[in-house]
């Protein structure tokens, strides 16, 4: 049996009233997302070498936007369903947060090899993306309600620079800081992904990629701070200007928006052997951190072989491309579905309950 064919198996179908699966949305949130575990592999030798450096601040400059983006896409309201969903977000999102953020917690301390209070709105590691993506689907109805709503969110991000520090609840940072991109794919018609697809587009892909991978390459020594790129930090916290905080936020948001939408158009649109995988992109996202502090932990990154990007690039890239696919095999989803989609039919009522899908899109 093909993992495709079993990957289709062990992902509920969706209900009658949704549209069949587009191959192009499950291939780039399993192309974007396992970009997202290269990121992170190598996140550790960001100093070490500066074509490593370049390499890791360009993916995490588009992976993740690009990634939640989708999320903002598949949240757009739709006939036969309500803006905000209570059951879906219990399901999809509130529950396996807190087991995440439980489970990193608990991890967190035996690596550190001490105890620490485990605060609920604090999130851990990867866990932030749980509660923020939460946030914005809570806020359909308010961006949906607005004539220009991009833009609305471009200020409030911007605004959110400002701030002498981000608090650690709700992932403050990330949570405005990404806000731009979710909000950008509510706004996204199937006509603007349309155009992605035109062969002139795709032809001018792989230059425009390589146009931000220069870019960044020239701007690296400035950017070794993860916090540009991940939006974990204010103007002040990076010890930078207010306009000068602007300045760069709004470059490296051309860079990823120009490289998204590179990405996107490079991408096939037809199913391939690894479009199933996109189904389980959750997953992937959920489960690839703890084997990454362990190897961490390992003491692995001290190996003079990785300190070279010829070595580590396509060394650990590798293991990071294998990880991702290991967690989206159907075997994956199904020992792992209980803590990242537990069946919750005891608690939410019979239309809340229904079957979702391994991504945790409807």
């Amino acid at each position: 049996m093909s993992v495709q064919t079993a990957a289709a198996r062990t992902t509920a179908s969706p209900p009658a009233h949704l549209p069949e699966r587009q191959p192009l949305f499950d291939n780039a949130k399993f192309a974007a997302i396992a970009l997202v575990v290269c990121a992170h592999t190598w996140m550790p030798l960001l100093e070490v070498d500066r074509t490593v450096a370049a390499a890791v601040l360009t993916i995490a400059a588009f992976s993740m936007p690009v990634f939640i983006t989708l999320c903002g896409y598949f949240a757009r309201p739709r006939p036969g369903r309500p803006p905000v969903d209570g059951g879906r977000l219990i399901s999809q999102l509130a529950i396996p947060y807190l087991v995440f953020q439980l489970l990193y917690n608990l991890v967190g301390m035996a690596l550190e090899k001490r105890l620490a209070p485990i605060r609920l709105l604090e999130p851990r590691w990867l866990t932030w993306f749980l509660l923020s993506l939460l946030v914005w689907r809570l806020s359909v109805p308010l961006w949906t309600a607005l004539r220009h709503p991009l833009p609305v969110a471009v200020l409030v991000a911007t605004g959110s620079g400002a701030m002498a520090a981000f608090p650690e609840e709700l992932a403050l940072g990330r949570t405005l800081g990404f806000l731009p991109w979710f909000v950008l794919g509510l706004v996204l018609r199937p006509g603007d992904l349309a155009t992605l697809r035109r062969p002139a587009v795709r032809r001018c892909a792989p230059f425009a990629l390589a146009s931000v991978f220069g870019a960044i390459w020239l701007a690296s020594p400035k950017l070794l701070n993860p916090g540009w790129v991940e939006y974990t930090e204010s103007a002040a916290e990076l010890h930078v200007g207010y306009p000068v905080w602007v300045a760069v936020r709004f470059a490296l948001a051309g860079l990823s928006l120009v490289a998204g939408a590179a990405f996107l158009a490079l991408l096939p649109d037809h199913r391939t052997r690894w479009t199933a995988l996109g189904g389980a992109s959750l997953y992937v996202y959920l489960l690839h951190g703890l084997p990454l502090k362990l190897v961490q932990a390992s003491g692995i990154y001290h190996a003079r072989r990785l300190h070279h990007w010829y070595t580590a690039l396509p060394l650990l890239g590798a293991c990071a491309l294998t990880l991702a696919v290991l967690l989206a095999t159907p075997a994956a989803v199904r020992f792992f579905g209980p803590l990242v989609q537990p069946r919750l039919d005891w608690l939410l009522g019979p239309r809340s309950g229904e079957p979702v899908r391994a991504d945790g899109q409807a």
